[in-house]
């Protein structure tokens, strides 16, 4: 009959769930009632660890734990009501005497911890000797610890009461309003030891409650009525018989399940492809209270994808202190869902056979913040060949999905990504030498062409106004291009010792021998000379041989013997730099000695006076590459040389301009200080 009796009190403590609350009148200033004559108090504390032992003679009888909807005046709130039996060691005078009573205590509880009183031993741990509440026999001291299921940090009270020699039991009653919340289940135990009495308690969720008809009337169950709407790609919370704007103004906040944390929400709008199918919302406008609904908690089908895609597990390979191998999970989801988890040994061929002896359920642990849900989970003395090779297998309503810490399939993505950057680098490496090979021939051939003088024969032309610094500069342009050059002013004593006329002809004769050209460079003085030498030529007015008494008039002669011929064109080219001011727009405006002549200008026609001096036309398609390349560079050479000839040529007439201005403004002075003088 004592046993029945024990077995019903279990049955009855361990009970946690209560379909409705009841609804008592509290005031939240007195969370602690205590029997009449009893000193207590109630103080928060750290959550105490095994090591930590409750003060004072008492045991815990009983802990009885119910939730019940605490009222005070208008505003009601959930609360947990905690009743706990405390019965009172006698006062011993020794520890031998007491240590006797303990026994005979736990003798009549039948010697079982949890189907009677169970001792809070009075240990005289460090922490409980500094406390000065437990140096009295007549003082005692428990303590309470709360649990909650979504795995938040538990916390800890303190219960400091007086004894008196009269009392054999003493009830305490405590009000708990802290983290207690509709739909919340929280654990409830009192003292240090693991056997110590413990009850699971569950708040009803706030939808049963409001259906109850004598507690549909409290604030809680009349927030704003909302509703869904579906636009495209997304989700929209609104507010019941009102526009939209209105529910601008609406506070939001996201839960994973009706039992998980609300997370807010910055909008009311949410992204299709983010609605799960345990997603719950909770709205309040301004000061109301809030409103939970769960639309989609009916419909898994249609957002079953979404979960799958947003799962994840990472593994990771560790060992025990004994050495044993562990393979640690942890799977995160935006759901909690229930699943089958199993590890499994890569093959050769890819496929992923089960380890025996390790198939589990999952998940009973979930986590969660604000962020994240995740529960986790461990493999202990897995044995495998290779231990990088273990992957997971989670089953997830019939969809069976492969989770590995170093997929295969990441193994051939590598390999498809080195194998392309092998060949790009083999082909810059080729292309490098390539472009080496051919610096080198092209330079070769370069080299060959100076040595040979196959870029052809100059002989450069000019009046003697012309100012010398000037052909000079344009003849050394010429030779550094690879050109052999010819010029009266470089030849002054071969040009004395044989005379202007000869020397011309002797040097004519040689460029034509190898199919050089005459360069005519046009300048006012040139145009009036060959202007002139044509009507003495034409009309017969004079003897021409007076007229090559230089360079320039034997040259005209030779290109008027040659118009004779018709093959004029064959030896003389004209040049005209840019930077003279020259009257011949048109070819009418030519003299008529020089009219029919190739004419180029420089540096704008550079390319054309290249192509009509060289005489290199190769075959082959490698020699017209080289000759392409060297007329790209030596394009650019000339172009570059003849704008820096014109440079130097304006600062030249710059530094003359000033220095001749200086010279007149010196003169000037001069002659006014000559004719103050004499004035005086």
């Amino acid at each position: 009959m004592k046993l029945t009796f024990w077995i019903v009190q279990l049955l009855l403590l361990a009970s946690g769930c209560v379909c409705s609350l009841e609804r008592v009148t509290h005031n939240p200033q007195n969370n602690l009632l205590c029997p009449q004559g009893v000193n207590c108090r109630v103080r928060n504390t750290d959550p105490i660890t095994p090591l930590d032992v409750v003060c004072g003679p008492v045991y815990v009888c009983s802990l009885a734990v119910k939730p019940k909807l605490c009222c005070h005046g208008k505003d009601c709130k959930p609360c947990l009501w905690i009743s706990i039996q405390l019965s009172i060691i006698p006062d011993l005078r020794d520890n031998e005497d007491r240590e006797t009573e303990r026994s005979e205590y736990e003798e009549k509880g039948s010697g079982d911890w949890d189907s009677g009183c169970v001792s809070l031993s009075g240990d005289t741990s460090e922490h409980q000797r500094e406390d000065s509440l437990c140096e009295e026999l007549d003082q005692a001291t428990i303590t309470i610890c709360y649990h909650p299921a979504e795995g938040q940090q538990e916390w800890c009270k303190r219960l400091d009461f007086t004894l008196t020699s009269a009392q054999k039991l003493l009830n305490l009653t405590l009000v708990e309003y802290e983290d207690v919340d509709f739909g919340r289940t929280m654990k409830i135990t009192v003292g240090s030891f693991a056997k110590s009495p413990a009850v699971e308690i569950h708040v009803p969720t706030l939808k049963t409650v409001c259906s109850l008809p004598d507690l549909k009337d409290i604030k809680q169950c009349k927030g704003p009525r909302v509703y869904i709407k579906r636009d495209e790609g997304e989700v929209k919370v609104l507010l019941a018989d009102e526009d939209e704007r209105a529910s601008e103004g609406l506070s939001l906040c996201v839960k994973r399940g009706r039992e998980g944390r609300c997370s807010d929400l910055p909008s009311n709008s949410i992204p299709l492809a983010s609605i799960t199918n345990c997603m719950c919302f909770q709205a309040w406008k301004n000061d109301t209270v809030r409103t939970e609904i769960c639309p989609f908690e009916k419909n898994k089908t249609e957002f079953k994808d979404n979960v799958l895609s947003n799962m994840s597990v990472s593994l990771a390979h560790i060992k025990t202190n004994d050495g044993e191998p562990v393979l640690s999970w942890n799977l995160t989801a935006p759901c909690r869902i229930k699943a089958e988890l199993w590890p499994c040994q890569i093959k050769a061929d890819g496929k992923c056979t089960e380890v025996k002896g390790f198939r589990e359920k999952c998940c009973n642990n979930w986590r969660e913040n604000s962020t994240v849900l995740w529960a986790s989970g461990k493999f202990v003395n897995i044995m495998s060949g290779d231990q990088q090779q273990l992957c997971v297998m989670l089953k997830v309503d019939g969809n069976i999905i492969r989770y590995c810490q170093h997929p295969m399939e990441r193994q051939y993505w590598s390999l498809l990504v080195l194998l392309p950057l092998v060949l790009v680098c083999l082909t810059a490496f080729a292309i490098l030498l390539l472009v080496n090979k051919l610096k080198w021939s092209l330079s070769e051939w370069d080299r060959r062409c100076h040595s040979q003088d196959m870029r052809g024969q100059v002989l450069l032309l000019h009046s003697s106004a012309t100012d010398p610094q000037l052909v000079c500069m344009l003849g050394h342009l010429l030779s550094e291009l690879g050109f052999g050059v010819f010029l009266d002013l470089w030849s002054q004593t071969e040009l004395g010792s044989r005379g202007p006329a000869a020397w011309l002809h002797s040097k004519l004769d040689h460029i034509q021998k190898h199919g050089g050209k005459a360069l005519l460079v046009l300048s006012p003085s040139t145009l009036q000379r060959a202007e002139v030498y044509w009507k003495i030529a034409v009309d017969k007015q004079s003897d021409l041989a007076t007229y090559t008494s230089d360079t320039l008039a034997s040259a005209l002669g030779c290109i008027f013997a040659d118009r004779q011929k018709g093959c004029a064109a064959q030896r003389f080219v004209l040049l005209q730099l840019d930077f003279h001011e020259l009257p011949i727009n048109e070819e009418h405006d030519m003299p008529k000695l020089l009219r029919g002549l190739p004419l180029y200008k420089l540096p704008s026609q550079s390319q054309g006076l290249l192509m009509e001096l060289c005489l290199e036309s190769p075959n082959n398609m490698s020699g017209k590459l080289k000759k392409m390349w060297w007329m790209k560079n030596a394009q650019r050479k000339l172009a570059q040389g003849v704008q820096n000839i014109f440079k130097s040529r304006v600062r030249t007439e710059s530094t003359l301009t000033q220095s001749d201005s200086l010279s007149v403004d010196t003169e000037d002075t001069e002659e006014r200080v000559f004719l103050k003088i004499e004035q005086h």
